[in-house]
């Protein structure tokens, strides 16, 4: 959440001071819905009982009640200060759960190397930044173990379509070959398929160890370095 052409959608720009229905799970259409439990029962299942864990795009913290009671530390980032504002709110209440207002692209100037076991880049945090790879090189650089991503997946256009109608984004264009959406307040939200997460992956010298499509609308990764 880097571009400073999507502050105004991460700021609140749809929502004002009403709920951000972006990062609601209680909003959003059915099959999201299911892709949230899918996925919060996965991460549980790897990344339970680590020392350290980090969630780059930390969003309004929803995974914070779900991952502070298994884990000895979560540290999220995000860039926007609303972000960082509603998270904060979770996070007070759980001692080991600290938010800090950051850059992702700089995240190896902020964190020691390898200092997380795992690092967490979920509910499509990939697809709104500029330099994906970027995002990746940094996440590594401080991660010892793996780096999990879930990304919209291609081919869910009306999906996607759909969802953005639900939780009132208003969109203003759509790249319809390569799956971009973009908002009136500056979003811009790309899909990836597995074959383009590995290129990614393969750039830094990472490789997917596993991938799984939840509830058929994002696709989810985990990355480790090929050494």
């Amino acid at each position: 959440m880097n571009n400073p052409s999507e502050k105004k959608f991460f700021e609140g720009k749809d929502f004002k001071w009403s709920p951000f229905k972006a990062l609601m799970p209680i909003y959003y259409p059915l099959e999201y819905q299911e892709y949230i439990n899918q996925e919060i029962k996965l991460l549980k299942e790897k990344i339970g009982w680590s020392d350290k864990v980090l969630e780059a795009g930390i969003g309004i913290g929803r995974l914070i009640p779900e991952i502070a009671p298994l884990v000895k530390e979560f540290i999220g980032i995000d860039n926007a200060n609303r972000m960082v504002k509603e998270s904060t709110k979770i996070a007070k209440d759980f001692s080991n759960v600290k938010i800090i207002h950051g850059n992702l692209e700089k995240l190896s100037n902020i964190f020691p190397k390898k200092y997380f076991d795992f690092s967490l880049c979920i509910w499509n945090t990939l697809g709104n930044v500029d330099d994906e790879v970027l995002i990746l090189k940094n996440l590594w650089e401080i991660t010892k173990k793996s780096i999990f991503i879930t990304t919209y997946i291609k081919g869910t256009l009306e999906n996607r379509k759909n969802w953005y109608k639900t939780i009132g984004i208003e969109i203003d264009n759509i790249n319809e070959k390569n799956e971009i959406f973009y908002s009136k307040s500056g979003l811009k939200s790309k899909s990836f398929s597995l074959k383009d997460m590995e290129k990614l992956a393969f750039a830094w010298g990472l490789e997917i160890i596993d991938s799984k499509v939840l509830n058929g609308v994002m696709l989810r990764v985990e990355m480790k370095s090929l050494k």
